[in-house]
């Protein structure tokens, strides 16, 4: 301490004057003012470091003691830039200021560490000047903000933390509120053509409605001509009936018909054996006649008479011979005829049992149509019935569907408020994200 320039050294007495008085006087003065000055160093409620123009400590208060750790034996005396010093500072705010005459208020705050607990300080000085005016030191002062630092970082965390919440509540809210708006648009799209959707399926089930009832009408006309259907099929059965019997007397008529040709074939038959009797009768008349004509040659006169009668009897047995000739042409014609009449009769026969084949089988097909005219009429009937009960349907389901068209529209309305509130509310969203960042600022 005697070897640090003292900021109180005494002045030098005027020649002529009682030097010892003014000396003494000087003194005084000067270790009140310096009593004043200690006692305010070692009062002051801030760390305070006083420096000489030289920037040697001369006084160090127990505040900074506790600051910076170093006792006022370590620090008085030795310079300040090495007690108080800052890694890359050439020079203490005290030093600075003792320099340059000038006083300094820091606007940033100095942090440190002392025995492993933060510290935050901020440093204002002020020159000590003589009435001269020249810079002989300066006084430091160091205000302790590590309180309202270490507030201030965690207000500073707590901010962060809020406005990262609040950030991202909002991104979340903003992506909530685009996809609920995309979401409402395809809504809005999806109701806008599903009402299209449903009226056209309100048209189609009114047009189905009136179809149906058509069809319904249609069925009961339908069921209407099946009885008269079943009726005909009735009829043409006992008409097919009618028929089959009529052949089958046809038939057995041409049974008769054939044992009738038979028998004539077989008289045509006998007829032609007794021709060809009389045709060698004729002969042998004939050349008994050519005999007695060769006698009556060989006789007198009085056999003319015989030969004129044998002549009649050649002439006799000539026209005979002709006639069994014309039987025997007739005969053939007949032969021909029952033969072709019998070819006739047979192949007739084979039709007529075709024919019977065939109208019994019309007869079953007419058993079998009255059968299913039957159930026809009968499936027509149920089918009337299930498109009266579908018509009905019909007309509950084109109402409810109108109504569900008028429903969804209230819904794509309401849809639309819907996007109109979420649009103000994205809005509101972005708004209170903008106050935040406003008061994040202002923080």
């Amino acid at each position: 301490m005697s070897e640090t320039k003292s900021l109180f050294a005494p002045a030098e007495p005027d020649v002529g004057t009682d030097a010892d008085g003014e000396l003494e006087r000087l003194r005084t003065e000067r270790d009140f003012w310096r009593n004043l000055f200690d006692q305010l160093v070692a009062e002051f409620p801030e760390s305070v470091v006083v420096v000489n123009d030289e920037g040697t400590i001369t006084h160090w208060n127990d505040p900074i003691v506790e600051l910076i750790g170093a006792t006022e034996a370590e620090a008085v005396g030795n310079q300040a830039i090495d007690i108080v010093g800052t890694e890359g500072v050439e020079e203490t705010l005290a030093e600075k200021v003792a320099r340059t005459g000038e006083p300094v208020r820091e606007d940033r705050i100095r942090s440190g560490k002392t025995d492993g607990d933060n510290w935050h300080v901020r440093a204002a000085g002020v020159p000590l000047l003589t009435p001269d005016g020249d810079s002989i030191g300066a006084f430091e002062y160091v205000s302790s903000v590590t309180e309202l630092v270490e507030q201030r970082k965690e207000l500073e965390h707590i901010q962060e933390s809020i406005s990262e919440t609040v950030e991202g509540a909002v991104e979340e809210l903003l992506e909530a509120a685009e996809t609920n708006a995309e979401t409402t648009e395809e809504v809005d799209a999806l109701a806008e053509e599903q009402v299209e959707n449903l009226v056209d399926v309100r048209n189609e089930m009114e047009s189905l409605s009136a179809t149906v009832e058509e069809i319904s009408a249609s069925a009961e006309e339908v069921s209407s001509q099946s009885e008269i259907a079943a009726e005909l099929a009735d009829e043409s059965k006992d008409a097919t009936a009618e028929i089959v019997s009529m052949i089958d007397e046809v038939r057995g008529a041409t049974d008769t018909l054939s044992e009738n040709s038979r028998e004539l074939e077989k008289r045509v038959r006998e007829i032609d054996k007794v021709v060809d009797v009389i045709d060698q009768i004729a002969d042998e008349t004939n050349l008994l006649a050519v005999n007695a004509n060769i006698q009556a040659a060989q006789v007198d006169a009085g056999a003319e008479g015989f030969a004129v009668v044998a002549d009649e009897v050649k002439e006799l047995a000539d026209q005979s011979k002709e006639e069994v000739g014309t039987i025997e042409d007739i005969v053939d014609h007949v032969r021909e005829n029952t033969t072709e009449t019998i070819d006739s009769v047979e192949a007739t026969i084979e039709r007529v049992d075709v024919a019977i084949e065939r109208a019994r089988s019309v007869d079953d097909k007419q058993s079998e149509i009255k059968s299913a005219v039957g159930e026809a009429t009968t499936g027509i009937e149920q089918i009337a019935g299930a498109t009266d009960d579908q018509a009905a349907t019909a007309e509950e389901v084109a109402t409810m569907l109108g109504t569900s068209v008028e429903q969804t529209e209230d819904v794509a309305a309401e849809i639309e408020t819907l996007a109109e509130t979420n649009a103000k509310q994205t809005e509101e969203i972005r708004a209170v994200r903008e106050e935040v960042r406003a008061l994040e600022s202002d923080l």
